[in-house]
């Protein structure tokens, strides 16, 4: 999963904000369980002393992503375990982090594929990793401009790393730009105050496995193809 946050609006200002996955019964990761697991969340009032869960978000995800808007909701961008049209399933949080609704199948936002046999059935799609972050909002002029990595290869392999944009809070994704264009996979992104991104990720020249990358750029970067 994708890093925690700190909270920074509404009553819940301060919290530590974390996106999580649970794999039942047995905690791992056995292909007969793969419908069951889903994302949650944790968070943590007290500077990480204690930690608390949240309610689950859909079933058949794993390996979430979340990031908070000026207005205080919290949106959560989910990889799709066990997906049949390959794209990034999408909840919000409007208390905090402590529940999450509004759950709908991303128009934008899609997963690889690399189907193989699954002893349970035919599986079409395990998706892939994803980062997100938000982007300073000194930097943005009080706008929330939103960032998503992963690889841009819809139901097939895991290759072409690449960063899209949102400028309306994630509901939508207009904007796309090539990092990498051989194998990749895991990614992350963070955002500096001065809105310097970084990008860190998996990639090779026949594996994407071959070694971890920082790729440094900005948003006029992103956006100077459009």
């Amino acid at each position: 999963s994708e890093s925690g946050v700190t909270l920074r609006h509404g009553k819940h200002k301060g919290r530590l904000l974390m996106p999580a996955r649970v794999q039942p019964p047995k905690g791992n990761n056995d292909q007969e369980w793969w419908p069951y697991n889903y994302n949650t969340a944790i968070f943590s009032d007290d500077g990480g002393k204690t930690w608390q869960t949240a309610a689950p978000v859909q079933s058949g995800t794993g390996e979430g992503t979340l990031a908070e808007l000026s207005n205080g909701a919290i949106y959560y961008n989910s990889r799709s375990h066990m997906s049949v049209d390959h794209r990034r399933r999408i909840a919000w949080s409007h208390n905090g982090g402590e529940m999450f609704v509004d759950w709908y199948v991303s128009e934008y936002l899609f997963e690889v594929g690399e189907p193989f046999y699954f002893k349970y059935g035919t599986r079409p799609s395990y998706g892939c990793n994803a980062g997100l972050v938000r982007l300073p909002l000194q930097v943005t002029g009080g706008k929330d401009v939103l960032l998503f990595s992963t690889p841009d290869n819809r139901g097939g392999s895991r290759i072409r790393m690449s960063v899209w944009a949102s400028f309306d809070g994630a509901k939508t994704w207009p904007v796309k730009r090539l990092v990498w264009a051989g194998p990749s996979a895991y990614s992350s992104l963070a955002a500096a105050p001065d809105g310097t991104i970084y990008l860190l990720f998996e990639r090779g020249q026949k594996s994407p496995y071959e070694t971890i990358t920082v790729a440094r750029f900005n948003l006029a970067w992103i956006t100077e193809e459009r």
